[in-house]
């Protein structure tokens, strides 16, 4: 046995058991505790098995202390236990989650390519349309992911997923792919696509043909800044060694790494682990 390393640990429990703010009087207690300890381990390890008597009269009610002390060690190990490995496995979850996200920025950006191939000639059925495909994958999108982003969600306060959520919303709000662009000055705003509270896009039909029918260059100018502006951001985001990418890699590492140590683990923290070695 690893004495040292139980002595580190039943310190630490006896402190926080004392509630980590009785003074002296704790550090007093943690003396009395190890001393049972090291007397019960000694005890245990060196007394003759005929000489059974003696050993549980030296123990008397030390003894009785050391065993519920254990017992409450045991308690701390399977709650450490549980919460390592929970913890386990939301870093698997929130590598599986990203993973899923990076594909969808994949498929977003490839979608919003669809808005870049349009000039002024072309008919206004096949301008809307395929504005209209774009805002349902930009919508299905957030609400796939939106759950994610909330309190308790997989994702929130993931600073990979936060930037790529802000990255591609920042893009189909962005008033820079109209103004100074050949496009309209408010971007997508002046053609009658809003962003709702909740972060869906819709779409004014009656705004975006009146856009179309007065300033029709300008009206496709827009799209094909967004078109572009978007695609590029996609693709930095889903890019190898961007944020996105080496969250992922982190995370998966450290699922890998906690399964290649998930038995040395369950041999420290596991049940009965510190009583066998106190035994042994």
């Amino acid at each position: 046995m690893d004495i040292d390393l139980a002595i580190f640990r039943l310190n630490a429990l006896s402190t926080l058991v004392a509630g980590g703010g009785a003074g002296g009087q704790g550090g007093a207690g943690n003396t009395d505790f190890l001393h049972t300890l090291l007397s019960a381990r000694n005890a245990i390890s060196s007394a003759p098995a005929a000489a059974g008597g003696a050993t549980q009269s030296l123990f008397g009610s030390e003894s009785a202390r050391a065993t519920a002390l254990l017992a409450q060690l045991e308690s701390s190990n399977a709650a450490f236990l549980q919460r390592y490995n929970a913890r386990v496995s939301e870093i698997g979850d929130e590598a599986q989650v990203l993973t899923q996200l990076r594909a969808r920025v994949t498929e977003l950006g490839s979608a919003s390519q669809g808005l870049a191939n349009f000039s002024p000639s072309s008919a206004d059925a096949d301008i809307k349309s395929a504005l209209q495909s774009f805002i349902a994958r930009y919508n299905a999108w957030d609400a796939e992911f939106d759950p994610y982003f909330e309190r308790g969600g997989k994702l929130e306060g993931n600073p990979a997923g936060d930037m790529a959520r802000f990255s591609l919303r920042r893009e189909v709000g962005s008033i820079f792919h109209g103004a100074g662009n050949g496009g309209f000055e408010q971007g997508l705003t002046d053609m009658g696509v809003q962003v709702t509270p909740d972060g869906q896009l819709k779409l004014d039909e009656a705004a975006f043909d009146a856009a179309l029918g007065a300033h029709r260059s300008a009206a496709v100018q827009t799209l094909n800044n967004v078109a572009t502006a978007f695609s590029d951001v996609a693709t930095m985001l889903a890019s190898d060694g961007h944020l996105l990418d080496r969250r992922i890699d982190n995370a998966t590492r450290a699922v890998n790494w906690a399964a290649s140590y998930q038995d040395s683990v369950e041999a420290e923290f596991g049940p009965g682990a510190l009583g066998n070695r106190l035994r042994g």
